[in-house]
């Protein structure tokens, strides 16, 4: 491989005393309150999702882990980190190396303390020591079989150059929701932008990508964000909001400029629909590829399904 490929993941630990203080602080509500709040609560999976990368992905450069500040920074991280220097000093051959990133290293003080993952994901460009080619993902989605760097990048037909390639993705069209949720309104806000910009509408339709690892390219982020920086701007609020971009606005413009190639890494979607037992299963088959466990305020049994899932996933570390 020819060229570097990064990881991107955010992460929030919502236990942190002092990352409930902030956020209940920003929102005017107690802290217990804050603390429970669906969209933050953690599964307790994320150590074993970095180890999964490094497993079934060694050949990434690094692995960056989007933080609030210092108190989010997990035990097991710190020994991680340590490890890579024992290794490093014997001579070992490295794995991914993890790379703590906080929110003040990439995001402009006026933003802080930012509890919205979308104004994230508008400065991801900004990520320092962020290699070209790098894929974006959330801390619920699972490599659990080896992936090659070509699933997410590959070079265009007849392109000769070998430090440059096109991420690979698929997006499909679909009828556009009757009854959109605040996802569907902030995804849509942002395909309408990219499609103006090469003469395209979208009205009773809308494009949906694979909900898997994403692939992109740092210049083509920061290009997308400099282009629209007025209306991505003004589009910043404390917490998701219909009038936010998110992360779609990039293979958006991915797919409809034609810089990509079509190729996904098989992957699978199991949320609130799915039962238990059937993750289980999936998580015991021998090719899942990437799997998506998508946390949902409807999961009645959330905890004891983290239980579960936990357990499957160390089995496959």
């Amino acid at each position: 491989m020819a060229y570097p490929i990064d990881l991107v993941i955010p992460m929030v630990f919502p236990q942190d005393d002092i990352w409930q203080a902030d956020y209940a602080s920003a929102h005017g509500m107690s802290a217990v309150k804050a603390s429970g709040n669906v969209r933050f609560r953690s599964w307790g999976n994320e150590r074993l999702l970095i180890l999964l990368c490094r497993k079934n992905m060694p050949w990434l450069r690094k692995i960056h882990i989007l933080l609030a500040g210092e108190s989010q920074v997990q035990q097991w991280m710190k020994e991680m980190k340590s490890a890579e220097s024992a290794a490093d000093n014997g001579g070992k051959e490295s794995l991914p190396s993890l790379n703590i990133v906080f929110h003040r290293d990439f995001i402009h003080h006026s933003l802080l303390p930012c509890f919205n993952v979308n104004t994230i994901e508008m400065h991801l460009h900004k990520i320092p020591d962020l290699a070209e080619h790098f894929i974006y993902s959330n801390d619920d989605f699972f490599p659990l079989s080896p992936l090659n760097p070509e699933d997410f990048f590959r070079l265009a037909n007849g392109d000769s150059c070998a430090e440059r390639a096109l991420p690979c993705q698929q997006c499909k069209v679909r009828p556009y929701p009757d009854k959109p949720n605040i996802f569907h309104k902030f995804v849509k806000n942002g395909l309408d932008m990219i499609a103006a910009d090469f003469g395209k509408r979208f009205t009773d339709t809308w494009l949906r990508t694979g909900h898997s690892m994403q692939p992109m390219l740092r210049s083509t982020v920061e290009s997308v964000c400099t282009v629209h920086a007025d209306r991505i701007g003004k589009s910043f609020t404390l917490s998701r909001s219909p009038e936010n971009f998110n992360q779609y606005i990039f293979p958006f413009w991915q797919h409809l400029s034609g810089q990509y190639i079509d190729h996904m890494p098989r992957h699978t979607y199991l949320g609130l629909k799915a039962a238990t037992e059937d993750i289980v299963r999936h998580l015991r088959t021998e090719d899942p590829g990437i799997v998506c466990i998508n946390d949902n305020g409807g999961i009645q049994d959330w905890e004891e399904r983290a239980r579960i899932v936990k357990q499957e996933l160390t089995r496959r570390t």
